[in-house]
């Protein structure tokens, strides 16, 4: 085999390579913009003393407590969801006066929703 045709040969197998990646790429975009949507949720937030929130269900459909994160500041706070939650389930978090409380949704598979958001 001539130099020519090594050349060709391994030419052809990085284009191949390149052109399976790309294909791999896309269908990783097409194929992971999950279908998952929020629950339609109303959430309450209301302080309870200097330092907690409760966080409530206030109606709509029931939501995984494993999908459902609480933060204040952006931070995770802990919180002891039933599993589903459903309306009237509720949750204290600590919060100061002024802290940005948000409930936010995780589906998995990069789908994520602020579902609310508020600075009670």
């Amino acid at each position: 085999m001539d130099g020519d045709t090594m050349l060709n040969l391994v030419g052809a197998g990085l284009v191949a390579a390149l052109l399976v990646g790309l294909l791999v790429v896309g269908l990783n975009f097409a194929g992971g913009a999950s279908e998952n949507e929020a629950p339609d949720v109303e959430w309450s937030v209301e302080r309870i003393n200097d330092t907690a929130v409760r966080v409530s269900h206030a109606g709509g459909e029931p939501v995984r407590a494993e999908e459902v994160r609480v933060t204040v500041d952006s931070v995770a706070g802990q919180t002891d969801w039933p599993d589903p939650i459903t309306e009237g389930d509720s949750a204290v978090v600590q919060a100061s006066e002024g802290s940005l409380v948000r409930v936010v949704w995780n589906g998995g598979r990069g789908d994520r929703d602020i579902m609310h958001s508020e600075r009670p």
